[in-house]
């Protein structure tokens, strides 16, 4: 058997869950299930999207929510039965890699990624493989940190997939079966793709790895039904320069040599075409406003800023877009020229900041 990388579930009901005895039998098992090829899966709706954070039965975006909270509202484990859990099954993956995938689970199946772009739908009570997508990898230049997946979105019947050589592609959610495929950037340019879909109101938004190897970085939306390009916004300007900002966003000083970086912006002019700035965490969307909040990488070269003169924007940035459209509203730069790699994983300040401006007498 060469199967490897594992994926434990603590998915199931209070019963598996809970009970003492019958553990190493249940692993036993494991070894003879086989997959049945069809999981039984009503579709998925936006109002069961825009609702995710209340329903305890089902997890059906990668942190829990639109805002990005990774909180879940089921309360059958707590403080006092935790001490209980115990391993209830242990699928077994055909991947020999890391895994970094967030399981979505939806009437029981549960589908999760491994690294090199597999899916494998499950049955979440008993770990049985329902189907496995086994993605046909094109050419693959370079790609930053691993080849793993950060997991799939579901919507209506689709399951969508972004793949390491920069595929979006949308598979059927009950067999595994390709219904569209689409490519989202040239992968022998340095593009990748490791990060989850985020699907909303017919659109699928994805971003870009590759901020370590010269790439221009961007946000896309493309139809959830189609595969069609709605919109690009790149996160590289064509003027990156900024305001030569000397401090980050907390005060200090960067310690920035601004007249050798002009000389070298005289000497070689912008390089906005390959600063870098990729976008590979989940953008926040905010459905009151009907905008996207997402964290821009590091510039490219990431340590090295000698060759990237001004403040490289919009890199180390939060940056917020209309949905329907993907124009630029505005957009918070916290690290300008970085040199340090310091590009944030998290746009969940964006929440913080609301709550900030409702209450503004409360640090």
């Amino acid at each position: 058997m060469n199967r490897f990388s594992i994926v434990c579930a603590a998915l199931v009901g209070a019963a598996g869950l809970l009970a003492g005895p019958g553990m190493a039998q249940q692993e036993t098992k494991q070894e003879a299930k086989s997959a049945s090829g069809q999981a039984k899966v009503s579709p998925v709706t936006q109002q069961q999207l825009n609702t995710a954070d209340k329903n305890a039965s089902n997890f059906l975006l990668t942190n829990g929510n639109y805002a990005q909270t990774r909180f879940h509202p089921a309360k059958q484990i707590d403080r006092d039965n935790v001490k209980n859990l115990h391993v209830s099954w242990i699928f077994q993956t055909d991947v020999k890699e890391s895994l970094e995938t967030s399981p979505i689970v939806v009437d029981g199946v549960m589908f999760v990624t491994t690294s090199f772009s597999h899916v494998y739908a499950l049955d979440a009570k008993t770990g049985v493989q329902l189907w496995h997508y086994n993605h046909k990898m094109g050419p693959i230049t370079t790609y930053c940190c691993g080849p793993n997946n950060r997991g799939v979105q579901v919507l209506g019947d689709l399951v969508y997939l972004a793949t390491l050589d920069s595929k979006l592609i949308a598979l059927n959610a009950k067999t595994g079966d390709v219904v569209w495929k689409t490519d989202i950037a040239d992968p022998e340019l340095g593009y990748s793709e490791t990060m989850a879909p985020t699907v909303i109101k017919d659109k699928v938004l994805i971003g870009t790895n590759g901020g370590e190897y010269g790439i221009r970085g961007f946000v896309k939306a493309y139809d959830a039904k189609t595969g069609k390009l709605l919109w690009t916004f790149n996160t590289i300007p064509e003027n990156s320069v900024g305001v030569w900002a000397t401090k980050d966003a907390t005060g200090r000083d960067m310690h920035r040599n601004i007249q050798a970086e002009k000389d070298q912006l005289a000497k070689t002019g912008d390089p906005w075409q390959k600063l870098g700035g990729g976008v590979w965490q989940n953008p926040a969307v905010d459905l009151a406003t009907n905008r996207i909040y997402f964290v821009v990488g590091n510039p490219s070269p990431d340590l090295d800023g000698s060759v990237r003169p001004g403040d490289n924007l919009y890199t180390n940035s939060l940056v917020s877009l209309d949905l329907d459209t993907g124009k630029y509203v505005c957009h918070f730069q916290y690290i300008a020229h970085d040199v340090w790699d310091l590009d944030a994983v998290s746009q969940r300040c964006w929440w913080m900041s609301r709550v900030r401006a409702a209450r503004p007498s409360q640090a």
